[in-house]
């Protein structure tokens, strides 16, 4: 009963991965589109690939693997284009690393401390320290997008006006990762209690659903 419980909620994440997905190609891989959403879009399709994985691993091995997978490089994938779209093209545009911003810096680094929390937390799980070692591996990452992402939504409208319209972005960006955290926390304590993984499942949904067209809306004022 477990298995197919988590195959329908598997199911549901590979089809919000999927619209997601589907919206950044029709939308974002157009001629003079830029580059930060291409690359938005492409973390949106690694999530898929990971997600389509599972699945088709499920469907072919009878269970999913709590262990290192090929789809563990989706998760990677997605945070590090989503880290690299925050670092490289806009990060430098708002943060001139003045004084005036240093308290914004470092109230940022709460969302990385979260996930070096996890990371902490997974490594002490009874799991086989092959899982525990993937997910810490995966916090990592997670921790390295999260920070530009609070840091970028919490940087008062004075200091990024043109950015302002990206908040819903963030807060997307943030509760993706979120999901994936609490995903892994779960998975490595071996939690079997369907009701608690309905939070981390419908935090990933919706966050899926919603991270391209919040990026479009926000973007709206940018030249494209």
């Amino acid at each position: 009963m477990r298995q197919e419980i988590d195959l329908l909620g598997n199911g549901l994440l590979l089809f919000g991965a999927l619209a997601g997905f589907i919206y950044s190609l029709i939308v974002f891989f157009r001629p003079k589109k830029s580059m930060y959403k291409k690359m938005v879009g492409c973390a949106l399709g690694c999530i898929f690939i990971e997600r389509l994985y599972g699945i088709v691993q499920y469907l072919v091995g009878g269970e999913f693997t709590q262990y290192f997978y090929v789809g563990t490089f989706g998760v990677i994938g997605c945070f590090m284009f989503l880290f690299s779209a925050n670092y490289g093209a806009i990060n430098s545009l708002i943060d001139d690393g003045s004084a005036a911003l240093k308290k914004y810096r470092s109230i940022a680094f709460a969302a990385p401390a979260v996930t070096v929390a996890a990371a902490i937390a997974v490594l002490c799980s009874p799991s086989h320290p092959a899982r525990t070692i993937t997910c810490a591996v995966e916090e990592v990452f997670i921790g390295a997008s999260a920070y530009y992402s609070l840091k970028l939504l919490i940087i008062p409208k004075q200091y990024s006006d043109f950015m302002s319209g990206m908040r819903a972005y963030h807060v997307f960006s943030l509760a993706l990762a979120a999901g994936v955290t609490i995903e892994n926390v779960l998975w490595c304590y071996q939690v079997v209690n369907q009701i608690v993984w309905i939070i981390p499942y419908l935090v990933l949904l919706v966050s899926m659903i919603a991270l391209a067209p919040a990026l479009e809306r926000g973007t709206k004022q940018w030249r494209t």
